[in-house]
């Protein structure tokens, strides 16, 4: 994500305000996993859930951005089609995340981007031809690898099966994206796709 660690949190308090509006926990030290339309139990993991949620919507409005252009300015087909696919799922997942975010936090919450999101995307405007498929892999390997490292971190954190379901499957979309990219940068320019030595 754009951010090295999701820094927007709710504070304590609103995460135990939050907290007051589901079912009382009780005092066992084992705590239950988080129920459909409730939020998460403990605090530390509904404000976790909450800055994860609205980081991620506005890490996939950016990637949305960056595929539309892809698909006016792509020269090949197969990234034209990958770009769809990524405009597609990641809209899905952005309605999907501002549902939980309403249902179980009672937060209504659009997409933002920031200032240098807004000049990335005019960079962008300027590229063409094979510039702009180069550029545009590269960034998108990168804006993918930090959606993973973050997936990552949410397996370990977050409370709702229904969250953790979707970073697993984020992890391994954005993973497998990613790969294709990098052929793609191999094979067609003869250019590194950026492969870090690890996700964490």
């Amino acid at each position: 994500m754009r951010k090295n660690r999701i820094s927007k949190r709710i504070p304590a308090a609103a995460a135990s305000a939050v907290l007051a509006l589901g079912a009382v926990v009780g005092t066992g030290a084992v705590t239950a996993p988080a129920v459909a339309d409730a939020p998460a139990q403990s605090e530390a993991a509904a404000s976790y859930e909450v800055g994860f949620l609205q980081d991620m919507i506005d890490h996939h409005a950016m990637a949305v951005a960056m595929s539309q252009t892809c698909l006016q300015k792509a020269t090949h087909q197969e990234l034209k089609e990958l770009c769809q696919s990524i405009l597609e799922a990641q809209q899905q997942e952005i309605g999907q995340m501002q549902t939980w975010l309403h249902d179980w936090y009672g937060i209504t919450y659009e997409p933002k981007m920031s200032e240098g999101d807004m000049r990335s995307m005019d960079r962008f405007e300027t590229y063409t031809g094979a510039e702009y498929e180069i550029r545009f892999m590269q960034s998108m390997i990168r804006h993918h690898w930090a959606a993973v490292r973050e997936a990552e971190e949410c397996l370990e954190s977050a409370e709702h099966a229904e969250l953790t379901e979707l970073c697993s499957n984020i992890r391994e979309v954005q993973l497998a994206e990613i790969s294709q990219m990098q052929t793609w940068l191999e094979q067609w320019y003869d250019r590194s796709g950026g492969r870090p030595a690890a996700t964490t």
